[in-house]
């Protein structure tokens, strides 16, 4: 669409012609959306005012009322189209030429024809504003009111589509419709029994009994009831059937590496999925997977999204899996926000994910262990082996790169462009057989992966989310922290890669020490594609021959140093207890002190500057300023105190901060990604072991994280 548009399922997206987006507050995008479902009706301020500040004083709701409504009007006069009405007590929004999606999709599901039914459900890309979420209860209301009459609607219409492709005999549309119907409603029994026949009169006995398996878990999870007669009648005659032609010839697969039999194991007979256990991370539920029996244990960090169940419905993916488990212990996790994890978290921050890890490993038992991460998962590992060495007993990168967009000194990542490309590629495609092209193109012409991928991505998170993340991925840059990874690491890069290209691994191999790097053949970005045995055999490999070490005395710190402006060493004294207070709150130790400075260490740079700032604030109500400068590397553990150029390059840092001022070296700007801090940039200055001038930045607040 070249017009205006606002788009408000599965998010909110909202442009002019030719005009920047917007940068709207969520109360914003909230007083828009409620305004555009009730378009050309006036709404009172008073109303307003109480439906999105009802927890605030009265003149306080007033003045965000005018911010926000001026917000509003300044975006749609720069929009091209519509027009937005304030006459005195009332509040009117009125769509004219806008593109509004709503609307278009209440339309479309109205109609009879099936061509209208599918562009109904192209435009319903997912729930009304999904994952924007105010703690104002009245709007709450509404919208959980909204959500449920709009998803009923396209409930609606997935019905009509599932019947008229039965009675069309339309296989495969009806396939996909009951597949993206039971992911609105998976208790839905007649859909799992008209999903099993259509899988059945496709040749596809496996996956019919497949899907039965998923009804029957589906409903004592949720219901503690057993299937119907009808179904289980129903999976009992495909039973047979499958038996009764169990020696006839197979159908060529697509699948070639997993041994003959994996595709019947994957889809049928008993359930493979292993127990699901959870771990609480700083309040939010972990899900986490083990699996094998090897002596060595393995955790598995996937990128982007993942769904631990869903995995296991590939034959091929499952196959790489049940390999792995061969020589270890293998766990998997969720990360937070996606897949069987707690959803709607905000976005991460690599440290975040990082303790969860840890979690997770504490909660299964393991000491020391050897992570593997492909992809967007690569970082965090990385960064948790310089952290926590004596956790990591080696690293295994696949797919993996260092910094997530292009730089002039880093120029294979993808561009703004090119990331903006991927980004609208996955929006457009959403709940469509996945397109395969860059993730896998050896299996761009397997429908059965190509399904099951796309059901794989649309179980691991929402749209919006998805969204997010891997914008999220983009701003990641861990290079200044390889110097600091001190355990036996194994890189494998497809020479083919269409997503992360050789000399990202080849840049990842010269920073970090020791590394081996290896090359394979082959395109494919994902782990279960083409040459998939290959790399499970260069991973046991390594992972076999990795002898235990002594962890290193080496480890990644953040270093937080601290100046206050007091007069006289009384008063210095007099903030010793506060200071002492912040430190134990966020996990910081005290190294060094000299007269009005100090150094303290962490092992989360979050913390680290949240504890500057608190203790900023706490100083600043007895009248004292103090200044703080934190930057994050390699130190040395000597006795209760530590060396190295992360505290040389903080206590330097903390001459250009100014009273009162917090400031971060560019590295810790860039480990913090989804953290919700903003920043200023100050100015570079000279130190040692950077080439070039080492660039910092002044924490100027914090944000609320927007996932729509």
């Amino acid at each position: 669409m070249t017009g205006p548009h606002l788009y408000l399922l599965g998010g909110f997206d909202f442009a002019g012609v030719g005009a920047s987006v917007p940068a709207f507050s969520r109360k914003a995008r909230a007083m828009m959306a409620y305004l555009a479902l009730q378009a050309g009706h006036s709404q009172s301020r008073e109303k307003l005012a109480a439906l999105f500040w009802g927890l605030n004083g009265e003149a306080q709701a007033r003045m965000s009322l005018r911010q926000t409504v001026s917000a509003i009007r300044k975006a749609m006069q720069t929009s091209g189209g519509g027009r937005f009405l304030t006459e005195g007590a009332s509040i009117a929004l009125h769509l004219d030429d806008f593109d509004f999606d709503v609307a278009r999709f209440e339309t479309l599901a109205t109609s009879s024809s099936p061509e209208d039914l599918e562009l109904a459900l192209d435009v319903y890309r997912g729930d009304l504003l999904d994952g924007l979420g105010l703690k104002e209860e009245p709007f709450e209301d509404w919208l959980r009111v909204e959500r449920e009459r709009l998803r009923t609607i396209a409930i609606a219409a997935l019905d009509r589509l599932v019947a008229h492709y039965s009675a069309s005999n339309d296989l495969s549309s009806g396939v996909r419709t009951a597949v993206r119907l039971l992911a609105m409603e998976p208790l839905r029994e007649d859909i799992h029994r008209a999903l099993m026949r259509a899988y059945a009169a496709q040749g596809r006995i496996n996956l019919a009994l497949k899907q039965y398996e998923l009804c029957r878990d589906a409903l004592q999870r949720d219901l503690a009831l057993p299937p119907e007669p009808e179904t289980h009648q129903l999976y009992q005659t495909l039973r047979a059937r499958r038996t009764g032609s169990s020696s006839q010839t197979r159908h060529p697969a697509a699948i070639t590496e997993p041994p003959p039999g994996s595709q019947a194991k994957a889809d049928g007979g008993e359930s493979m999925r292993p127990q699901t256990h959870y771990v609480k991370s700083a309040g939010t539920n972990i899900a986490y997977q083990v699996t094998g029996d090897g002596p060595i244990d393995l955790l598995y960090v996937q990128g982007w999204v993942s769904n631990l169940d869903v995995a296991w419905d590939s034959p091929r993916y499952s196959h790489v899996l049940k390999r792995l488990g061969t020589f270890s212990r293998l766990i998997r996790i969720d990360k937070r926000g996606t897949g069987l994890s707690d959803r709607n978290v905000g976005l991460p921050t690599l440290e975040e994910r990082m303790e969860d890890v840890r979690a997770v490993l504490d909660a299964a038992g393991s000491r020391r262990t050897v992570l593997f991460g492909s992809s967007v998962g690569a970082p965090m590992c990385m960064l948790f082996a310089a952290t926590y060495p004596e956790r990591t007993a080696a690293i295994v990168l696949t797919g993996a790169y260092a910094r997530g967009s292009w730089a002039k000194d880093y120029p294979w990542a993808r561009t703004v462009e090119q990331v903006q490309q991927d980004i609208d590629a996955v929006e457009r495609q959403w709940g469509k057989p996945a397109d395969m092209s860059n993730a896998a193109p050896s299996l761009i012409e397997n429908m059965i992966e190509r399904e099951w991928f796309a059901a794989y991505l649309r179980n691991s998170a929402s749209p919006a989310d998805a969204i997010a993340l891997w914008r999220w991925g983009t701003e990641i840059d861990v290079r200044d922290i390889l110097p600091a990874i001190h355990v036996p690491t194994l890189i494998v890069q497809r020479t083919g890669d269409r997503w992360v290209r050789p000399e990202e691994g080849r840049f990842l191999a010269a920073h970090i020490e020791g590394a081996r790097y290896v090359e394979l053949a082959g395109r494919d970005h994902v782990i279960w594609g083409e040459g998939c045995g290959r790399l499970v055999d260069e991973i046991r490999s390594f992972v076999t021959g990795v002898l235990p070490s002594v962890p290193s005395e080496r480890v990644l710190l953040s270093v937080l140093a601290l100046k206050i402006e007091a007069a006289g060493e009384q008063a210095i004294e007099q903030c010793t207890d506060a200071i002492r207070d912040e430190l134990a709150l966020f996990h910081g130790k005290e190294i060094r002190r000299l007269g009005d400075r100090l150094l303290a260490v962490f092992q989360r740079p979050t913390r680290s500057i949240q504890c500057g700032i608190a203790i900023g604030e706490r100083l600043k109500l007895s009248g004292v300023d103090a200044r703080a400068a934190i930057h994050i590397g390699e130190c040395e553990a000597c006795g209760e105190d530590f060396s190295g150029i992360a505290i040389e390059v903080s206590s330097r840092l903390l001459d250009h901060a100014r009273p009162g001022e917090t400031i971060v070296s560019r590295t810790v700007r860039d480990l913090i990604a989804g953290s919700g801090l903003t920043f200023e940039e100050r100015g570079k200055m000279e130190a040692d072991g950077f080439p070039g001038a080492l660039q910092f930045l002044a924490v100027t607040g914090k944000i609320q994280p927007m996932m729509g």
